[in-house]
């Protein structure tokens, strides 16, 4: 992973990895976002409703989105582009703040690009970001028992299964468990000296 900025303190810095370049979400971006933000097969396992109109997505661009940010006190995280085009073909961010130095992350990503490695490579620069530049102790992912895409992320990057929450019910209302993943910063860097 490269990074191609320096943080500011509010805006994620530009990341390079082998395939992708990770950079902010601008209003310019709607389309692209909302092409992916409003599939149920992708907002569903997520949990949350797919976004219904493209000035719905607008809106959450323009304001929703930092406003989140802001109540969480995180910084803005990243929209997925693949080297070579512009275009977003998915997100990943540090949605909610534990504590002062333990973030969950989520990532969606279009269904086009399923099944070729971009999530995890990209998951991991986020990561990387998480415990090099803002010194998180611990990274969390929490997915429902359902989501098997989100569950070979976590398990691909070395996240532990820390708990399973039963009887939970996912957004469609359906029952499941809700799993819960961690990786510490000590774990992070015992992989990253063996070469994983």
């Amino acid at each position: 992973m490269n990074l191609l900025e320096e943080y500011d303190g509010k805006c994620l810095p530009k990341v390079e990895t082998e395939r992708l370049i990770l950079r902010q979400r601008t209003v310019e971006d709607v389309k692209d976002l909302f092409a992916y933000a409003s599939l149920p097969e992708v907002c569903h396992p997520a949990g949350f409703p797919p976004i219904a109109t493209l000035e719905e997505e607008r809106e959450y661009v323009e304001h929703k989105y930092f406003e989140n940010l802001a109540k969480e006190n995180l910084p803005s995280g990243y929209g997925i582009t693949v080297k070579g085009s512009n275009r977003i073909i998915g997100s990943c961010d540090f949605n909610h703040r534990r504590s002062d130095d333990v973030f969950e992350m989520g990532y969606l990503l279009h269904p086009d690009f399923w099944g070729k490695g971009y999530m995890p490579e990209a998951v991991a620069a986020l990561i990387e970001v998480g415990f090099t530049v803002l010194h998180l102790h611990k990274v969390e992912i929490r997915c429902y028992s359902s989501n098997q895409q989100s569950k070979r992320v976590a398990e691909k990057l070395g996240f532990t299964l820390e708990a399973r929450i039963r009887g939970y019910k996912d957004f469609e209302g359906n029952h499941c468990d809700e799993l819960a993943y961690g990786l510490l910063r000590t774990e992070w860097e015992a992989q990253h000296e063996k070469g994983l």
